[in-house]
């Protein structure tokens, strides 16, 4: 019988504690946390009472976990991106092996010196590029390596970040500003990056992008907007970055709610559209719908400590960045951008990242000379389309996409699944950290065509931090 695998975890956040650590959860054969570092108290108590752990390993910081002797087989680091590199050394160097959350680092030089830490001290580092995991995208990779598709022509990638998540994350949240972060196409997508990579096989050798900030700025906003959403916005009934709305209303979910497939889900989500108080308390009284009523998950879990006191809401909108109203923030990351790259043998791509969708997902078309793939990845839509080019034949598969495949559609858990399974000796490694290391190639040799408005060589690019 394989050993469970003891982990020590860098950051009780959102995804160290809803991704990472609800997968040891359910999975307690597999891997369990026995010890944690995180530096709001409140976090660390809370992670600690769900996994067992005792005050001797509890710790305020990263630092101090590492301090003596080694207490665990792995790091799981879900620190802020702009810790990622100096934790990710020391954890490396202390002899643990490590899976990191995305992006690897914030700057292109820190993230290949951490990599050749992980070769040379012969670590394992796994990035947590999670749509690799996923079926949806599993099967789309292996068609095309398959050869189903015919010879590979064309790539056409998109992902659409909902206006609401847009303004949640990259306007009044965390990664609002490059200086304190890294650029919006590292940080929210270096995943699809990956992936064109991933399906192409082969590295990018040319690069150009355009793109900018173009709404979310002070003079878009509208007539006698105040610098808070709860102070009176003559605006609040019909503005889509109402923070009340969002965050106490829950709006955005509810919407979702009411176009799902679950029948159920789907009633309560139009009920809620109607009165969202008789429906707060009437999932309360239907065990399945509880997590409803009181829900505490993101984003409500980001702004608050008590997600589900409306009280402690309201402050944190008063209070806190969430709060702000999306045109007086200090935000600085683009909201749209457009990346075109030339791989070898002649294959092309273009990837969009648009921050104005009006839902959360990503579609993709892929052109071979036999065949055409089209794939929506979505909450309520997620399926694969073949169009063979000679029988016009049309080959559709739907996916799942429950909250028991975890998050990401599933690839959270995939993961998780695949780095433990390395970690056994039960499997090789799926995806090595050299090669995620490619996809922050990509973004900051975009971010270097969008800035100096030139195409740009990748043989060239990469010979700067080889």
């Amino acid at each position: 019988m394989s050993k469970t695998i003891k982990a020590l975890l860098f950051g009780a956040g959102q995804r160290g504690t809803e991704a990472y650590g609800a997968y040891a959860l359910a999975n307690p054969d597999q891997v369990k946390f026995v010890a944690v570092a995180e530096p709001v108290p409140f976090r660390r108590e809370s992670f600690a009472r769900q996994h067992d752990i005792p005050d001797s390993q509890c710790y305020e910081s990263w630092e101090d976990s590492l301090s003596g002797a080694k207490i665990a087989d792995v790091v799981v680091n879900a620190t802020p991106d702009r810790v990622h590199y100096p934790s990710g050394i020391a954890a490396l160097q202390a002899g643990y092996d490590m899976l990191l959350e995305k992006p690897i680092c914030t700057r292109l030089e820190d993230a290949a010196n951490l990599v050749h830490v992980a070769e040379e001290t012969g670590r394992y580092l796994q990035v947590c590029h999670v749509l690799r995991f996923t079926d949806f995208f599993r099967t789309i990779q292996q068609t095309v390596r398959s050869g189903r598709l015919g010879q590979l022509i064309t790539i056409s990638h998109r992902e659409n970040v909902s206006s609401w998540h847009m303004a949640h994350s990259y306007v009044r949240g965390n990664w609002r500003r490059e200086e304190d972060t890294a650029p919006m196409l590292l940080t929210k997508s270096c995943h699809d990056l990956d992936l064109l990579y991933w399906f192409v096989g082969k590295p990018a050798k040319r690069i150009t992008s355009f793109g900018s900030l173009r709404h979310f700025r002070p003079e878009n906003a509208p007539e006698g907007a105040p610098a808070r959403c709860t102070d009176g916005c003559p605006v609040e009934k019909t503005c889509p970055f109402y923070a009340p709305s969002i965050y106490i209303g829950l709006y955005p979910i509810r919407v979702a709610l009411s176009q799902a497939k679950n029948p159920i889900y789907r009633f309560f989500g139009k009920l809620s559209l109607w009165n969202l108080d008789f429906t707060i308390w009437l999932a309360g009284l239907i065990p399945p719908l509880k997590e409803f009523a009181y829900y505490g998950g993101w984003p409500r879990s980001v702004i608050s400590n008590h997600p589900s006191d409306r009280a402690a809401l309201l402050k944190a909108l008063q209070e806190g960045p969430y709060g702000r109203c999306v045109y007086r923030c200090d935000n600085d990351v683009v909201d749209h951008q457009v990346v075109e790259m030339e791989f070898g043998e002649g294959t092309t791509a273009d990837f969009s990242m648009l921050g104005h969708s009006h839902e959360e997902g990503r579609t993709l078309r892929i052109d071979g000379s036999h065949a055409s793939l089209l794939g929506r990845f979505g909450y309520n839509a997620m399926y694969i389309e073949i169009h063979d080019h000679r029988s016009l034949a049309v080959e559709r598969m739907e996916f799942p996409n429950t909250v028991e495949s975890g998050g990401h559609g599933g690839g959270d858990f995939g993961l998780m699944e695949a780095f433990i399974k390395t970690l056994r000796g039960e499997s090789q490694p799926e995806s090595r950290a050299r090669e995620a290391l490619e996809s922050h190639v990509m973004a900051f040799a975009a971010e270097r065509s969008r800035r100096f408005e030139q195409v740009v060589d990748l043989a060239d690019f990469r010979q700067q931090f080889d």
